[in-house]
């Protein structure tokens, strides 16, 4: 009798402590990252300037239209490095989670869609499997015209591969963004 109940007291505590434990960090887990609220989308021109465009909506999706969105404005036949930056703001705190994200890379891809304006755009970084991942890219741009992006960051946990069109898997983040060549 004496073995059954130290049998059950043992198997409580197990559970208990079970409980009480953190989860361990898995850099693949879709829900690990944190909300993205804000983007960075920092331009140096081969040559030239450096310049940032900021998307941000505080309280994210839903509630209150975004606080702001700038017109990206790049120079016409020119070549840019473009560096993606992302955050989480909350509770007047801004937090960078590139970092996050990249560590996740094989499940993540980001994608820029010009409408209405001339740019060639590559990716020029890629995940441990070899496959594009769009924090850092080129964009060579043509004639000046006024147009959109659409920009979004896919995630694709077990089913990213090399060629991937913009709708494989579900968005992180989904944005018609307002783009000038001049």
């Amino acid at each position: 009798m004496k073995q059954i109940k130290l049998g059950a007291i043992c198997a409580a505590l197990i559970i208990l402590l079970a409980g009480c434990l953190k989860n361990v960090s898995n850099p693949n887990d879709e829900n690990e990252h944190e909300a993205i609220n804000k983007i960075e989308l920092v331009f140096a021109e081969t040559g030239g300037a450096t310049t940032s465009f900021i998307m941000e909506d505080p309280d994210g999706d839903g509630g209150n239209p975004p606080s702001r969105i700038d017109t990206i404005k790049l120079n016409n036949n020119k070549q840019y490095s473009l560096t993606v930056k992302i955050y989480n703001i909350s509770s007047g705190v801004v937090k960078e989670v590139s970092a996050t994200v990249l560590m996740q890379a094989t499940s993540h891809e980001f994608y820029f869609i010009p409408s209405g304006v001339s740019v060639t755009i590559q990716k020029t970084d890629k995940d441990k499997s070899g496959y594009p991942i769009g924090f850092l890219s080129t964009w060579q741009t043509a004639n000046a015209g006024t147009g959109s992006l659409l920009f979004k960051l896919m995630h694709k946990t077990a089913l990213k591969g090399p060629n991937d069109g913009p709708n494989v898997g579900h968005s992180d983040i989904q944005l018609n963004l307002p783009i000038v060549i001049k």
